[in-house]
Formats: C-alpha cells, sequence, structure tokens
C-alpha cells in the first residue's frame, strides 16, 4: 500500500515534467489503490486537468471523491 507521503513524492516528480503517455506508462500496472490515490492527487494538483481525469476513467479508477460526487469523474466534452 502507497503511503501519502509516497503519493505526493511522485506527483510531484511528474510536476509537468511528464506527458500523460508517460504517466499511463508509469502506473499502468500498479493495483487500483495506488492508481486511484495517484491520480486522485494529481488531479487535485494539477488544477482538474481534463487529461488525468481521461486517464482514470480509462484505467477505471474512480476518483470521484476528489470532489466528492458519487461515479467517476469524466472530462468535460
Amino acid at each position: 500500500m502507497i503511503t501519502d507521503k509516497e503519493v505526493e513524492d511522485r506527483v510531484e516528480m511528474w510536476n509537468w515534467n511528464m506527458n500523460i503517455f508517460e504517466i499511463y506508462d508509469e502506473i499502468r500496472d500498479e493495483g487500483d489503490d495506488t492508481i486511484e490515490k495517484l491520480l486522485g492527487h494529481a488531479y487535485q494538483v494539477f488544477n482538474e486537468d481534463s487529461s488525468i481525469a481521461d486517464l482514470a476513467y480509462h484505467l477505471d479508477a474512480d476518483i470521484s471523491e476528489v470532489k466528492g460526487l458519487y461515479g467517476k469523474v469524466l472530462a468535460s466534452v
């Protein structure tokens, strides 16, 4: 299980230096819980960036708790 500090450090490492495809390559083999934590944190840090929401949707990661929503967070169309 990944700690909150590890999540923060990993997302900070991305810090807009990685494109969404590189982020996908880095996390695709992680467990569901880890993916949800990483993408949920990234979604907040990167100002609700739609590409993070798209990636979460693609990986079937529920990051809705970030905004207190029910269901998946979807990128705006």
